[in-house]
């Protein structure tokens, strides 16, 4: 995308052009008068984020600097590639570079003419093999090639030199038959043989008896075949060598990671002419290819370049916390000291990690990476300081035209407000103001599904029991005391078993509890008695077909149905054909099958209690908590402790279940709550966020508010069209308890995501599922934002929310509460998430009321043509309120994401594919909301329609970038799932009404 449209000349132009077009706009619509205040801001703001980003492009750079604990550095690798060239006769030197943006589909050819010392020379583009790698390919009058073996990052790799070239193995050069590189290790064919000759000593150890030595350096040697060859860092194999051959460029497979991206050149120079490759990319600076064409040295380089700091960084300590008990980060930071000899001496400690930076002399350095040993860290840096600040004051004045728009008494805003007192005789409009203070925040974070362990053999895992009852029914205030007890899931997050025991049993069943026990009763009685629970038909199976093969019963099977007479695992052929295929390739059957097996693989692990981390360990570093299982971790007396509390509560269960009293398991369970509280209490959330989470998990509110939402809604939609026919009281009364309906679920609505955001400790819209829960509580807010103009509003808003929060409960969204990663630590999460995502309530709004409008002018006729055409009026610029809050709210929501990125890594607009999705999004609806200037494109039915299917811009942002690309805010990697059948459908059915629409509107269009 940059090569082909966004670091294109064309681009560039049209944005020149967009600039002038703005300055003539100012004069020729004479903004500079008080009522045009909010319009000359916009013009205003959009030519100085111009001008800001002109400074970027062309004046600022970014890059990466790498430093290693306990050392200094000032060298940035530039993001941008470049090709440089040099060319010299010893005496005088021709330089130059050209910054490219290659890419594997297209590449504009380019060239350099000049001339040196009286003789032409031309470099020019020939072509770019991504991920390259060399093969030898036998012609005729071809050239000695010499094959070596050396170590890559996947393993062995050959690589090739042929007849007088030099090629560099890391920063050594290796020529072969060629004398003109004096610090070259030297291989040359001669009658006798191969021999090497090295500036520098030579280890060997030959593969064939062991024996090694060294080689002296500046002396010949013979070189010889089965050899390894040491020289520092470089190992080397010599193969074979190859007579009377070519070296070709050849794409590497995809999973072979020894690749180089290579830019292959002509270089003519007079009359000779040369193909030069040279290897290279993003971050990699590359050794120089030198070689010569008459009596001209040349020197080519593709790849990153090196820039220079006027002062030095030296990273003292790198410092890597993880969550407890994972492997995830929760936060890296350096610990960094800057050192300046300018200005009589500059010298300062400073911590730098996400979200905080160093800021110096026009760079600024944030935390990026680090390396695997975490003894070293990479910053990211950004030299452009003119370029931001410039930028954000255009952000700034956008911000202010925004809120002038809806204040000023002039504006269309306002306009369209009294147009719709008109219409309604004196009613008002609710004031948006106060969405300017609503702090709204939602992150499209990454999902996190837990994968289960695959088996192929069944578990026989019986517990002593001492008395003969086959059908156990754990007690269900008993469970509920268990349910509270806290574990530690794979992520590292301390939570009650009772969120545990839902998360398990609906994945497993479908269902809240089974067999009329509830989840806590079900998961507990799985590991006490895993016979009974082995032999319950409770595995969901959905497909016809898959259900024939394992003889399931009303769509479920038992554990121990899953295997045959021989033990043998009845789904492994299916499971391995379907990880075969990718998923846009799998059947339905193919993903019943891979959901059972996973159902399946849970069941396993709760009756192996393999999920019950409940035992924290005296000063573990990382505050790990482990199964009874794993006792050999803990070396003191509390392993006894650990090895024997299971087996004993479970001996206390039976005993219970025997005298129908549950004082004694009661007592036991006191037990384990106190060693947790002894041990674990460092990550032990307070009593009240637990008690909260399990009340969270018994109310399931988003999945009732889903039904209740779109009871009320399709209701209060009934009465409102039956009282544009026809008018009665009644109907009033009905729509006004619907209205106080809705606004008692609202209320719920907001409380269950305070709730959420009280026991995750974090804003609930860092993921799909929480965005998807944030973006219905936004889309009611408005419908009561625009329901005294309206009340059509907030019933379609209800309906809206209802198929948003169905959508937030399918099973690609994980409703699971999970640890923030460290990007996402940030006060940024409150402001720039949930900005951009409250305004796709916005701009749903704006689509359901386009298809009410669409509706409408189907059931248009001559005897309702002046209701209804009131109606199609009011609503129609009620919807273009909607949009213009919402286009709002969605630009606001975009700079500020920039502004984010600038603070976290320095780079605040990268084209990312959300990044430019999200852009689409507000070109989109400023077009929408600037048609009514373009004669024949300013009525009602294209407005309409358009704001329909202009939400498929938004869907794709949502869905499709998360889905279906690649980027840092994509929830899913690898290769996309398949588009559900009903999204075709829907489009389908949604062109038949605008169709429809159209010819029903064209006979009352005045």
């Amino acid at each position: 995308s940059k090569s082909l449209i966004f670091n294109a000349r064309w681009f560039e132009l049209v944005i020149v052009l967009l600039g002038i077009n703005l300055i003539g706009n100012i004069f020729k619509y004479k903004m500079f008068r008080k009522e045009k205040l909010a319009i000359l801001t916009f013009h205003i703001s959009l030519i100085i984020i111009i001008i800001g980003a002109g400074i970027t492009r062309y004046i600022s750079f970014e890059g990466s600097m790498h430093i290693r604990e306990g050392e200094t550095s000032s060298t940035i690798v530039s993001d941008d590639t470049f090709l440089r060239f040099k060319v010299d006769n010893k005496e005088v030197q021709y330089a130059g570079e050209k910054k490219l943006y290659l890419n594997p589909y297209y590449n504009k050819p380019f060239e350099f003419n000049f001339e040196f010392e009286g003789k032409p020379i031309n470099i020019s583009y020939k072509d770019f093999i991504p991920n390259s790698i060399d093969t030898v390919v036998d012609v005729a009058n071809g050239k000695n090639i010499i094959e070596l073996v050396t170590v890559g990052q996947g393993g062995k790799l050959s690589r090739y030199v042929e007849s007088g070239q030099t090629k560099f193995f890391g920063n050594l050069p290796i020529a072969f038959n060629n004398n003109d590189v004096d610090e070259a290790i030297k291989i040359n064919l001669t009658d006798s043989g191969l021999y090497i000759l090295s500036p520098y000593d030579l280890q060997y150890i030959s593969m064939e008896d062991s024996s090694s030595g060294i080689l002296n350096k500046d002396t010949a040697h013979l070189f010889l075949n089965r050899r390894l060859y040491t020289v520092g860092q470089v190992q080397l194999v010599y193969k074979t060598l190859h007579e009377s051959a070519k070296i070709e460029k050849i794409e590497a497979p995809q999973e072979n990671l020894n690749g180089e991206d290579a830019l292959v050149l002509d270089v003519r120079c007079g009359d000779e002419q040369r193909e030069v490759t040279l290897f290279g990319g993003k971050g990699y600076v590359s050794n120089n290819t030198i070689f010569q064409m008459g009596d001209l040295n040349f020197s080519l380089v593709y790849g990153s370049k090196e820039y220079y700091t006027p002062f030095g960084v030296r990273l003292n300590d790198f410092k890597l916390e993880r969550y407890p008990g994972s492997n995830s980060p929760s936060s890296f930071e350096s610990e960094v000291t800057l050192f300046d000899n300018r200005f009589g001496g500059v010298e300062f400690d400073q911590r730098i990690y996400m979200n905080n930076v160093l800021d110096y002399d026009g760079y600024r350095m944030f935390q990026s990476s680090y390396d695997k040993d975490e003894l070293g860290t990479i910053l990211s840096v950004n030299h452009d300081f003119w370029g931001t600040i410039i930028t954000y004051v255009g952000y700034f004045l956008m911000i202010v035209g925004m809120v002038l728009t809806l204040v000023t008494k002039k504006s269309r805003f306002n306009t369209l407000r009294k147009s719709i007192k008109k219409l309604r005789k004196g009613t008002g409009l609710v004031a948006l103001i106060s969405l300017l203070s609503f702090g709204v925040n939602a992150q499209e974070g990454h999902n996190h599904e837990h994968e289960g362990h695959k088996h192929n053999e069944q578990v026989n895992h019986n517990h002593q029991q001492t008395i003969d009852i086959k059908e156990v029914v754990i007690d269900e205030k008993h469970a509920e005391k268990f349910a509270a007890l806290l574990v530690q899931d794979n992520g590292g997050r301390i939570k009650p078993i009772h969120t545990m025991a839902s998360e398990v049993v609906r994945k497993v069943t479908g269902k809240e509890g089974f067999n009329d026990q509830n989840a806590s009763q079900v998961f507990l009685g799985m590991m006490y008695n895993s016979p009974q629970w082995r032999e319950t038909k409770m595995i969901k199976v959905k497909n016809v077909e898959l259900e024939e093969i394992l003889e399931a019963e009303n769509h479920y099977v038992s554990f121990i149905g899953l295997f045959d007479e021989k033990l043998n695992y009845k789904l492994g052929k299916y499971v391995e054909e379907a990880n075969r295929k990718k998923p846009a390739e799998q059947n339905k059957f193919d993903k019943e099958v891979l959901k059972v097996d996973e159902r399946a693989n849970i069941c396993l692990m709760v009756f192996q209690g393999a999920l019950l981390k409940i035992f924290p360990k005296f000063k573990e570093e990382n505050n790990t908590w482990y199964t009874g299982m794993d006792y050999s971790e803990f070396k003191t007396h509390d392993s006894i402790f650990v090895k024997a509390m299971i087996p004993m509560y479970f001996s206390s269960i039976t005993h219970s279940l025997k005298e129908k009293d549950w004082s004694l398991a009661d007592s036991t369970l006191i037990h384990l709550v106190n060693y947790q509280h002894k041990f674990g209490g460092a990550v032990i959330p307070p009593q009240s966020k637990i008690d909260a989470e399990i009340s969270y998990n018994k109310l399931q509110l988003f999945k009732k508010l889903f039904m209740y939402y779109a009871l009320v809604g399709v209701l209060m939609l009934f009465f409102l069209f039956a009282d544009i026919v026809s008018t009665r009281k009644w109907k009033q009364v009905a729509i006004k308890i619907c209205t106080y309906i809705l606004m008692l679920l609202f209320l719920m609505h907001a409380g269950g995501l305070a709730m959420r955001w009280y026991i995750s400790g974090h804003a609930p819209w860092s993921n799909g599922y929480e965005s998807m829960i944030y973006i219905a509580f936004i889309t009611v807010l408005a419908g009561f934002v625009f329901s005294k103009s309206s009340k059509m509003t907030i019933a379609a808003t209800a309906v809206l929310a209802s198929l948003t929060l169905m959508v937030a409960h399918l099973n690609f969204m994980d409703p699971e509460i999970t640890p923030l990663v460290p990007v996402l630590k940030s006060y940024w999460l409150m402001i720039h998430v949930a900005v951009i995502t409250g305004s796709y309530g916005f701009l749903g709004l704006g689509a359901v009321l386009g298809l009410m409008n669409l509706l409408l002018m189907i059931f248009r006729s001559s005897k309702n043509n002046d209701r209804i055409g009131k109606t199609l009026k009011e609503l129609t610029y009620i919807n273009e309120l909607t949009l213009t809050v919402g286009l709002f709210m969605a630009a606001i929501g975009t700079f500020l994401g920039g502004v984010w990125a600038n603070e976290s890594w320095g780079r605040y607009w990268g084209w990312d594919p959300k990044e430019t999705w999200a852009l689409v999004i507000v070109l989109f609806y400023a077009m929408l909301l600037h048609l009514r200037f373009i004669p024949k494109a300013n009525g009602k039915y294209l407005f309409n329609t358009l704001a329909l299917f202009g939400f498929s811009t938004v869907i794709m942002t949502y869905f499709g970038v998360n889905y279906y690309l690649s980027g840092l805010h994509s929830y899913a990697a690898g290769d996309p799932v398949p588009i559900p059948t009903y999204v075709p459908i829907t489009v389908l059915v949604a062109s038949f009404i605008a169709i429809i629409a159209y010819f029903r509107n064209r006979k009352y269009v005045k």
